[in-house]
């Protein structure tokens, strides 16, 4: 029992002496792990208590985050390196490994070796040694100490996943870490680290830090093939996108026109286009233009490629938060970040609201006012407008969505249908096609 004592205080002075990966233990599920160490180091009878909270904590991250493999510990523990951001990980992403600092590489070498000192750490051993007592061992639950099953769920998005399943395969068959800092560099090149690897998709809830930023677990699935027309709007995003995230020169994009076209669906669909090749979209509400500044700090100099994403844009006379866009845009004494586009979407021309009024005025002060409104839509480079259809192409894109969730009915009867449900609903518009689609496919299977 000695021995045992001596390998949990090498554990514990194995996590106290970790650099760059230091943050690994302030995961709150690793916290309880050092902290169950620590008192069965100390006697503490509460060891018990912490080691069960540990194992609660762990049964329930199984599924949050997707835990497999033999030992739900170490499986947890790997997760939590693979994905945690550290200055090593931030420069993968940037540099070749040729380029990082030697001294940072030594850290992170020794780092590895004690990070496979904790990961071979035997979490049944410690059960063992606490169930010694006899009414411990005559209460404690018998979890085939943390054996479990290795079916896993595929969860968005794949590709991170299958990169980190195989970095992770790499760990566990191999003897000494330190030999992977490539299998390291590799990974967070491809993928990305921290938050910004683990989701392709944020939305921003104000604040100062990275923790306005909320990952999107599963974000719309829609796919730029399924958006019937517009195909020379849909290329010119394609095309500058495309430009954007190879890096070379692009332009922020205002996609403007009748509602229910398509517009914010274009946008939302490049993440599935381009979200392995390091494009990130960021949803922006109206109410927190105010505290950009703070988000394009957290974005800039990474890796990737953002694209802050406004839907509905509109402004009413009296609101005054299309100031810091425009600053943003263009305007203000910073240049913008060269990894930072703006998209977005309205179904106004020029974003604010104007009058009549606004034109025909000779007031001086006025006419700068309207010219300060207009200016705001002119710093978007690319102004693409969505136009509502006409009767034909609203029937073909009715007759197309019709064939995708292969809906057996005569056309005839079909464009009858489909009519009748825009005089009964909304006007004609890709949205208002894909709601009669639904409609239509809920009450011809509802009896099947």
């Amino acid at each position: 029992m000695v021995d045992f004592i001596n390998n949990i205080e090498k554990v514990l002075t194995a996590i106290s002496c970790l650099t760059v990966y230091r943050a690994v233990f302030e995961d709150p599920v690793l916290i309880n792990f050092r902290e169950a160490l620590n008192l069965v180091v100390a006697k503490d009878r509460a060891a018990v208590n912490s080691y069960y909270n540990l194992l609660s904590r762990l049964i329930k991250e199984k599924d949050e985050q997707n835990l497999a493999g033999l030992d739900l510990f170490r499986d947890y523990l790997l997760n939590i390196i693979t994905s945690i951001e550290n200055p090593y990980s931030f420069r993968c992403g940037k540099y070749p490994f040729e380029d990082i600092d030697q001294l940072l590489i030594r850290a992170v070498e020794n780092d590895l070796r004690l990070l496979k000192i904790i990961y071979d750490f035997e979490l049944i051993g410690l059960e063992n040694y606490l169930t010694e007592n006899q009414v411990v061992r005559d209460l404690a639950p018998d979890l085939g100490g943390l054996i479990v099953g290795e079916s896993r769920e595929e969860r968005y998005p794949k590709y991170y996943f299958d990169k980190k399943a195989s970095l992770k395969k790499t760990l566990i068959l191999s003897a000494d870490w330190r030999i992977n800092i490539k299998d390291f560099h590799r990974f967070y090149q491809k993928t990305g680290s921290g938050i910004f690897g683990r989701f392709w998709a944020f939305k921003w809830n104000g604040g100062n830090s990275v923790k306005g930023l909320k990952g999107v677990i599963n974000p719309d699935p829609i796919c730029i093939g399924d958006l019937v027309g517009y195909e020379d709007q849909k290329q010119e995003i394609l095309r500058n996108t495309k430009q954007f995230v190879k890096g070379l020169s692009a332009n922020n994009i205002l996609l403007y026109g009748d509602r229910g076209t398509g517009k914010s669906s274009t946008i939302k669909s490049l993440i599935h286009i381009f979200g392995a090749e390091g494009l990130r979209i960021i949803e922006v509400s109206k109410h927190d233009l105010l505290s950009l500044h703070n988000l394009v700090s957290e974005i800039e100099g990474r890796a990737q490629k953002f694209i802050i994403f406004i839907d509905d844009l509109s402004f009413e006379e009296d609101e005054t938060e299309y100031k810091d866009l425009k600053a943003l845009l263009e305007g203000s004494i910073a240049k913008p970040p060269a990894n930072l586009l703006i998209y977005a979407t309205s179904n106004r021309r020029n974003i604010v609201r104007e009058f009549f009024s606004d034109r025909e005025t000779d007031e001086v002060g006025k006419q700068d006012t309207y010219q300060e409104k207009l200016s705001l839509a002119d710093r978007f480079g690319i102004k693409i407008v969505y136009s509502a259809p006409n009767k034909q192409d609203y029937l073909r894109t009715v007759e197309e969505l019709a064939a995708k969730s292969d809906i057996k009915i005569e056309k005839s009867e079909l464009h009858e249908l489909a009519l009748r449900w825009v005089l009964w609903h909304n006007a004609r518009s890709g949205r208002t096609a894909r709601q009669f689609i639904d409609d239509l496919y809920g009450k011809l299977n509802l009896n099947d």
